[in-house]
């Protein structure tokens, strides 16, 4: 980050909140032209040379101008228009192609010179962050941007396999991408609970279950393209295919053992007529997405699911195959051989690696950094995942703090699976060495050329329709900055200020995050939702699927279909206002005595929730499991307001005050760890109704200042 732009930042975020252009992500250079400002009294009218056919940037120049007005509500004057004069150096492109671009703000409008029509789109997406939420009107500081990316592979994926989520929703996320420079939306769109893209060849693919109609697909993908997103399709194979198996069993093999209680299925590669039924249905699955790129998975093979299987030793025999996971690769070799057929570059996840599939092939590392590093290492093109999983429900400065290209920061230590193996043979089985991040030497020049970027999944076992907002966002706005920004922009502090505010931004322009917490709340307790979201504002759900219950019912062989509309499910993994508390809490431990009244008024706030809130849960068998809960964030209150009371008044805290208030943080610091590593959930109890509640580190600082006097 240059100095310039950590002086820009630092501008903004002393200005108010409805004020501060909050730019995510932070782009390449940002230099302030003096000290005067751009008067926005009417709309932003795009002049395009050089960028061949207008027709898509006219439409992005109009979707811009709506922003504007979401973000102001401001009536804008036609007859004074603002130039945004935009020249494209090079008409063609692609999503990753011509991303780069300078925009000046100066006296006569707006200049975009970008790389190409691409980089336009790029271009219009900091113009929205510049205008922010301005109600009071529009000014933009004089200034000069240059921007570009550092991979040109920028992705989120969504699961509809599991959990069916509408058109609807899934333009709505498109949208949200298109603002925060994401170009890839990989669609996960079949596993064991479905199928769900419309098949004309195979019918029975989608008989009892949601899915897309042909022409729905086609016009998600105008409708990304559109916005500069590419769509992946993805169709696991030969693993994950019970919904495929089950609609036409000729293409399968069933075990006969059981696993969690239910055969394990998978398609077989022994049969020519696998084979033949892949071609078709590739072959009609493949011209609904235009991208050149096309994944079939290739991950969690069951070791024994074609042990039964009578043609698979004649396989091995006559391919001279040593053992199953042979027969795995001999499988994903002849399913690429599909795809090139098609004109289709293959991707699979990180266990296609050792298959002995051409170079050209694209790994998707999704377990540890090992793997990336692994992959690039056979010359194989890799987009990286592990460690930007948002169904695990971490904090977003927990993936943003593992760079792309490290080769050791994304998976199990060493030591902590050593630990998990000497528990239990159950979790010595489970935890295998592909989840072991081992220490590994930095990427060569070469191998930084092979990683074309990386992806963060949200996978559906807990992320129904109503919730995917919830769960992808604000989290996924940092993450576009890690794949996006220079490797140097890395202040974890600094991110989280600027997320706060492009939190606000991505609501306003038409998310339904909030709206759906608030359905959520209302649902539970319709006499006094406020009580719920005032106390849903400072939790946050159990990590590392420790709210996924289905799991440990799984372990002991029971089946449970858990319903997703609890607290826990509507908490944010990030509550940015505990963040916020904790960043006021600091100023004021620090000097800045002015904010003891808003800090009390906080503190009392909350103090006196828990009586609102345990009235509405007496009795409420959706709110019973949270009393404790709301018990503990009053009297982390109390000891937070005994803190500011002690320091206004010049005194330091007592032995016992302090003795008290150290032991309930020690509880919360306990609750936040019980889930805060991999397999932990299933070892450490977790705290009630599956929430931490974050307030601790504010009140914490408050604590140690007054206890310092």
């Amino acid at each position: 980050m240059t100095k310039s732009l950590g002086l820009w930042a630092g501008l903004l975020l002393a200005a108010p909140a409805h004020a501060a252009p909050a730019l995510m992500p932070l782009p390449q250079s940002v230099t302030l032209n003096g000290d005067k400002m751009l008067a926005i009294a009417g709309p932003l009218r795009a002049d395009m040379r050089g960028c061949g056919d207008a027709t898509p940037l006219d439409r992005a120049a109009a979707r811009l101008n709506r922003d504007v007005f979401k973000h102001t509500g401001l009536i804008l004057d036609a007859k004074t228009p603002v130039a945004v004069s935009v020249t494209c150096r090079d008409a063609t492109g692609g999503v990753d192609a011509g991303e780069a671009y300078r925009l000046t703000v100066g006296a006569s409008g707006i200049a975009i010179d970008a790389d190409g029509p691409t980089g336009v789109l790029r271009a219009f997406a900091t113009v929205r962050q510049l205008v922010g939420l301005s109600p009071l009107g529009i000014e933009i500081p004089h200034q000069t941007i240059g921007d570009a990316p550092r991979f040109g592979w920028r992705g989120v994926m969504l699961d509809t396999a599991r959990q069916f989520i509408s058109v609807a929703t899934i333009k709505r996320q498109i949208d949200a991408m298109e603002r925060l420079k994401l170009n890839t939306l990989h669609l996960h769109l079949s596993d064991d609970q479905g199928f769900r893209v419309e098949s004309l060849r195979y019918p029975k693919l989608n008989a009892g279950g949601e899915y897309y109609r042909q022409a729905e697909i086609r016009d998600l993908v105008a409708y990304a393209a559109d916005r500069g997103i590419r769509i992946i399709p993805e169709f696991d194979v030969p693993g994950h295919s019970r919904a495929i198996v089950e609609a036409y069993p000729e293409v399968g093999s069933v075990s006969k053992t059981l696993f969690l209680g239910q055969p394990e299925m998978a398609l077989n590669p022994a049969s020519d007529a696998t084979y033949r039924f892949l071609e078709r249905l590739f072959g009609e699955m493949a011209p609904l997405f235009p991208d050149p790129h096309f994944h079939i998975g290739g991950d969690e093979v069951s070791k024994t699911v074609w042990a039964d299987d009578a043609g698979m030793k004649a396989l091995m025999a006559r391919e001279k195959l040593a053992d199953y996971k042979a027969v795995e690769a001999h499988f994903l070799r002849r399913a690429a051989a599909i795809v090139r057929r098609l004109g289709k570059t293959m991707i699979g996840w990180e266990e296609v690696t050792g298959a002995g599939l051409p170079k050209d092939t694209i790994v998707q590392a999704w377990q540890t950094s090992n793997a990336m590093a692994d992959a690039t290492a056979t010359g194989h093109r890799t987009i990286m995942s592990a460690g930007y999983y948002l169904n695990l429900l971490m904090p977003a400065d927990y993936g943003y703090g593992i760079d792309p290209a490290a080769t050791s920061a994304a998976g199990l230590t060493p030591e902590h699976a050593k630990m998990l193996r000497g528990l239990s043979p159950l979790l010595a089985n489970f935890v295998t060495d592909a989840l072991v991040d081992f220490p590994h030497a930095a990427l060569s020049p070469e191998q930084e050329k092979l990683l074309i970027g990386a992806e963060a999944p949200l996978w559906g076992e807990i992320a129904p329709d109503q919730l995917i907002d919830h769960h992808l966002w604000p989290r996924a706005a940092a993450l576009a900055e890690r794949f996006w920004s220079p490797a140097t922009v890395t202040d974890k502090a600094d991110m989280y200020r600027r997320l706060a505010v492009v939190a606000e931004q991505l609501t306003v322009s038409g998310l339904d995050d909030r709206a759906n917490q608030q359905r959520i709340a209302a649902r539970i307790a319709p006499n006094d939702s406020g009580a719920v979201a005032n106390l849903l504002a400072v939790t946050g759900p159990v990590r590392n699927m420790a709210h996924d219950h289905r799991i440990k019912a799984m372990l002991a062989g029971k089946r449970f279909v858990q319903p997703l509309n609890a607290l826990a499910d509507a908490a944010p993994v990030d509550s940015l206002v505990a963040r916020r508390f904790a960043d006021d809490a600091a100023r004021y431990a620090g000097g800045e005595r002015a904010l003891a009244g808003a800090l009390k008024a906080q503190l009392a706030d909350w103090r006196d929730n828990d009586a609102r809130f345990q009235e509405v849960a007496a009795g409420n068998r959706m709110l019973e499991a949270a009393r404790p809960t709301s018990e503990l964030i009053a009297a982390l209150a109390c000891a937070g307001l005994d803190a500011v009371d002690a320091v206004e008044a010049g005194r330091k805290l007592s032995p016992a005050e302090v003795d008290a208030a150290n032991k309930l943080l020690a509880r919360l610091e306990q609750e936040e760890a019980a889930s805060w590593r991999p397999f932990d959930a299933f070892i450490r109890p977790q705290p009630a109704a599956d929430l931490i509640v974050k307030i601790g580190p504010g009140v914490r600082t408050l604590v140690d200042a007054a206890a310092a006097k």
